[in-house]
């Protein structure tokens, strides 16, 4: 069906926010204020009443949000965005979110299942008074499905669990093989010694290099005879002793892809039993994390660990059905028999195969071989949601913890403040208690030898409350030093963030820092990478007189990753020419793919540019291809650098800037499907700061150079001496409707690292307020 859209089609498709709506799911009348942002802030006299405001009013902001990823979750984004969407659909049809969220509603305590009822009933709600739908089901000629309650969890989980390890395993057995172990081996060195720890804050790791010769030996063998085997953050809390307050304050912000509509939604939610303001997850109920209640405040980073276990299993076709083996004897699998709906094509059929450690998730059972993932997230159901609900009634550091206790999906870092004065770092989530091995590669499923031994007790996690540093960093580095007893991972960001985030606060005098001071850690740009690199760099004897010119603007930077100056072009643009001749040498006939960014390879290709920050900064040159130095590597890729800029961006490099190339590119998900509407669904582009390195994040791909992807999706604030000090900020707007004046209102602010205010004040929220609604019960009689 051909279908056309105009801007008055995209305002047409508006909600109606100020209405005054009845239904007979609440028993007293609930208020919806909508800020000047539209952010809502949502005030009820109970908490079944809350949740059922939450879930109506997501509904009003995202309903096509929540809905693409319930598609998603569900393994059937093909019957939205045809063909293109199958591959996914079968990783994710396989890997069972859908079962898995289902156990997890049935095993949660009653007044969890209540919470998610009371949303899922306020969703239904709105879908039952709909008087337009969002533009995206116009397009598709399509209408919202009824919204169940175990749905909740499953747009939760597709933006959690499979932010894991389980690609890059798959990818390390394919390159010991193409490699060799002993190649690659040298190459996968682990976490740099001296960088900065987690736990203890302030200290560095003092463990020795990975040795993991004999495991990608196996890795190599295994991928002999399997060869149809074809997602950082920041977050920190300082003492009350280094504040003006006296109390804490916790800063922070998650970096991912940056989704269209924003990936968070922000939210005030108020009953008498608790307050919380925080971002959300549209679709499920609460403020799980990045958000503080009246008494406790916490911000949260991806935690690194490993708690994705790929077991290679045989299989063979018995009378009765498919069997597996383990400890020689053979078990019965489960099989189900699925099918994948594709807009526009024919349907694909889909047979998922299940053992004890998890569904197959790449082979074919049917001939003897697959791999299963085991996930704590996957493989049974958990009571995760209990813990989201009491992390909300927390009322200190301490209470904060023990309601994780139940926590599983993903595992995370947390830097938390209390209004009591406490502060510092949690590690919380299920970490499976298993040999190293697992880590390296998929191990064999039938020998029993690498079975989980239950999951790290909680009281024995990685944490640091009120440390005598008077500070707790998190930005991704390793967790816990090389004396702690459990396997926690192998790969962890270098310390390069968390250094210019530790050196920060240890600027700061003691009795003075504020909220400002959060704020600049926020807008640090200074990129220790870079100064590594330009030292090397301009040590040089250029090739030519525009080598020359480029070298004299580098001999005046700061390194600091700028928008506006021309210094942060030259040294990436040259930086990559180093990495493509690197990978070429090191990975041979991977380098390719590697460069074209396949699935699980980036974290290796991070290796190798990390031992090249080394070697530049100790005059090693082992990387390098024998009759080859880092000087004659460096000059020649500098000439080809400037080559490029200057056909790019013309001859007066003083004009250069790095925000010309180094943008953001927000891609509404249907614009791909509907190119000719891609004008109306995308937000604009914005120049940004940073890179990969600094806490200001602006990372992006090697295949697709300078594109602003890996950003923060929020920044925040959180002071516990005043809560109406605090600060946040999206990259988009609180509204996922395309024609809202909200759908991108906060990108400019963000862009330039500033700030709106967390309401939180109801007096100041009411009064200011750009609309109210309020949600009334149908009267009795």
């Amino acid at each position: 069906m051909s279908v056309k859209i105009t801007e008055a089609d995209l305002e047409a498709a508006l909600p109606d926010v100020t209405t005054t709506m009845r239904f007979a799911g609440i028993r007293r009348p609930v208020e919806v204020y909508r800020d000047r942002w539209g952010i809502p802030h949502i005030k009820a006299e109970n908490e079944n009443d809350l949740f059922f405001a939450q879930g109506f009013v997501t509904a009003q902001d995202r309903l096509w949000h929540m809905d693409a990823d319930r598609h998603r979750a569900l393994g059937r984004w093909a019957e939205f965005v045809g063909p293109t969407g199958v591959a996914q659909d079968r990783l994710l049809r396989a890997a069972g979110m859908g079962r898995t969220a289902k156990l997890d509603y049935e095993i949660a305590s009653p007044e969890a299942r209540v919470m998610v009822d009371a949303y899922t009933a306020g969703v239904n709600a709105y879908l039952d008074t709909l008087q337009t739908v969002p533009i995206e089901y116009t397009l598709l000629d399509q209408t919202p499905e009824r919204w169940e309650n175990w749905h909740c969890l499953a747009v939760y989980k597709i933006r959690n669990t499979l932010l894991g390890t389980f690609e890059p395993k798959l990818y390390r057995m394919r390159l010991a093989k193409t490699l060799g172990p002993e190649r690659l081996a040298e190459l996968m060195k682990g976490y740099p010694s001296g960088h900065l720890l987690t736990v203890p804050p302030g200290e560095v790791y003092e463990g020795t290099p990975l040795q993991g010769l004999d495991e990608l030996s196996e890795a190599a063998g295994a991928a002999n005879w399997l060869d149809e085997v074809d997602a950082g953050s920041n977050g920190w809390s300082i003492s009350g002793e280094l504040t003006e307050s006296g109390l804490p304050l916790v800063g922070g912000d998650s970096h991912r892809a940056l989704d269209t509509p924003s990936v968070y939604y922000q939210v005030h939610l108020s009953c008498p039993e608790f307050t919380v303001i925080g971002h959300a997850v549209p679709g499920m109920p609460g403020a799980l994390h990045f958000c503080h209640n009246e008494h406790v405040a916490w911000g949260m980073t991806h935690g690194g660990a490993d708690t994705q276990d790929l077991f290679i299993e045989r299989f063979r076709e018995a009378p009765n059905g498919r069997e597996y083996l383990f400890k020689d004897e053979w078990r019965p699998a489960e099989v189900l028999d699925e099918t994948i709906e594709v807009r526009g094509a024919d349907a694909v059929p889909l047979e998922v195969t299940i053992t004890h450690h998890g569904p197959v998730v790449a082979g074919n059972p049917a001939s003897g071989a697959g791999i299963t993932i085991s996930d704590p997230g996957l493989i049974a159901g958990s009571i995760w949601v209990d813990a989201a609900r009491d992390a909300m009634r927390s009322r200190s550091v301490d209470e904060l913890h023990d309601a994780f206790r139940n926590w599983t999906d993903r595992v995370n870092n947390y830097a938390v403040a209390d209004v009591h004065g406490n502060f510092g770092y949690l590690h919380e989530g299920k970490i499976p208690i298993r040999p190293e091995s697992n880590g390296w590669r998929a191990v064999p499923g039938w020998t029993g030898e690498y079975e989980w031994n239950g999951y790290i007790p909680h009281d024995e996690l990685p944490k640091a409350i009120n440390p005598d540093t008077g500070y707790a960093v998190t930005c991704n580095q390793r967790v816990a030093g090389h004396g702690y007893p459990y396997y926690v991972g192998l790969s962890f960001t270098p310390e390069y963030r968390a250094r210019r985030v530790q050196t920060r606060i240890l600027s700061l005098a003691p009795g003075t820092a504020t909220v400002a001071d959060m704020a600049r850690i926020h807008a640090e740009r200074v990129s220790n990478p870079a100064r590594i690199f330009t030292e090397a760099l301009v040590r040089i004897t250029p090739l030519d007189d525009d080598s020359e010119e480029a070298l004299g603007l580098l001999r005046t930077w700061n390194y600091s990753m700028d928008r506006d100056q021309p210094q942060p072009l030259i040294y990436s643009k040259t930086k990559t020419y180093v990495i493509r001749f690197l990978l070429d040498h090191l990975m041979g006939d991977m380098a390719a793919e590697i460069f074209s960014g396949a699935a699980g390879s980036d974290a290796h290709a991070r290796q190798i540019v990390v031992r090249m920050n080394q070697e530049l900064e100790g005059g090693d040159s082992s990387l390098l291809p024998h009759g080859h130095d880092w000087s004659d590597v460096l000059t020649s890729a500098l000439r080809s650098a400037v080559t490029d800029l200057k056909a790019q961006l013309g001859d007066d490099m003083s004009k250069w800037k790095w925000g010309q190339l180094h943008r953001t590119r927000s891609q509404h998900p249907l614009s791909a499907v509907f190119p000719e509407f891609a004008e109306l669904l995308d937000p604009l582009s914005v120049p940004t700061h940073g890179d990969g390195d600094t806490p200001l994040a602006g990372s992006y791909a090697l295949h697709n150079e300078f594109i602003a992807t890996g950003m923060s999706v929020n920044r925040y604030i959180h002071d516990p001496s005043d809560w109406t000090n605090s600060r946040w900020i999206v990259p988009l707007g609180a509204s996922g409707h395309p024609g809202s004046s909200h759908y991108a209102d906060q990108a400019e602010m963000w862009a330039n690292v500033e700030y709106i205010p967390q309401l939180w004040d109801w007096n100041q929220i009411s009064a200011e307020a750009e609309s109210y609604q309020c949600i009334e019960p149908v009267e009795s009689g």
